[in-house]
């Protein structure tokens, strides 16, 4: 509980002194939308890192690393193919955590970010992964914020999938660009 309340405090505790209104205000462990991943890590283990593509775009493409910090336990990127400066356009961490804890946390972590960030419109759904999982959902909530979107959620995995494919549930906190979240919905899918 004490690391739970760590990633709270640490995370969005310096945003708090002033209402911020693009999503490059929003930091996950000090690291926004449009900076480069090079201010972070070493040039040599982002290009060594396993790229996840996407079907039927290579614009962009993901990568994932495993925190150092007590705050998450892993981060994803996503990043332009030959951008040899790496600059971030999706940022996610995630901490492993029963559903339960989760959603126990999800609540305080959106109040946090409405504190720190203009909100334009929140949605709050469940997502049922279009049953392909099985009973697996997750609690969803997505905020719009100036040139982005961020999105809170909390996996429930239907306990066969979990055990088959060796998943963890998790809580997970994004933040994406506009122009990011543009290429998703024309390209990276369709």
């Amino acid at each position: 509980m004490k690391r739970l309340l760590l990633i709270l405090i640490l995370t969005f505790s310096p945003q708090l002194w002033s209402i911020a209104d693009d999503i490059k205000d929003f930091e996950i462990d000090e690291m926004s939308i449009g900076d480069s991943l090079l201010n972070f890590y070493d040039k040599e283990k982002i290009i060594n890192l396993k790229k996840i593509n996407y079907p039927n775009s290579d614009k962009f493409y993901g990568v994932w690393l495993y925190s150092s910090s007590d705050r998450y336990d892993t981060y994803g990127f996503t990043l332009k193919k030959d951008d040899n400066k790496f600059v971030i356009y999706q940022l996610k961490g995630t901490v492993d955590m029963s559903y339960k804890k989760c959603m126990n946390l999800k609540d305080n972590i959106k109040n946090e970010i409405k504190q720190s960030l203009r909100i334009s419109s929140e949605d709050n759904y469940r997502s049922n992964y279009q049953n392909n999982y099985g009973k697996s959902y997750s609690e969803v909530t997505d905020l719009i914020v100036e040139n982005g979107f961020i999105r809170i959620w909390c996996e429930n995995f239907d306990r066969n999938f979990e055990a088959s494919k060796d998943w963890i549930e998790s809580l997970n906190v994004d933040a994406s660009s506009e122009e990011y979240m543009d290429w998703i919905n024309s390209e990276a899918y369709k």
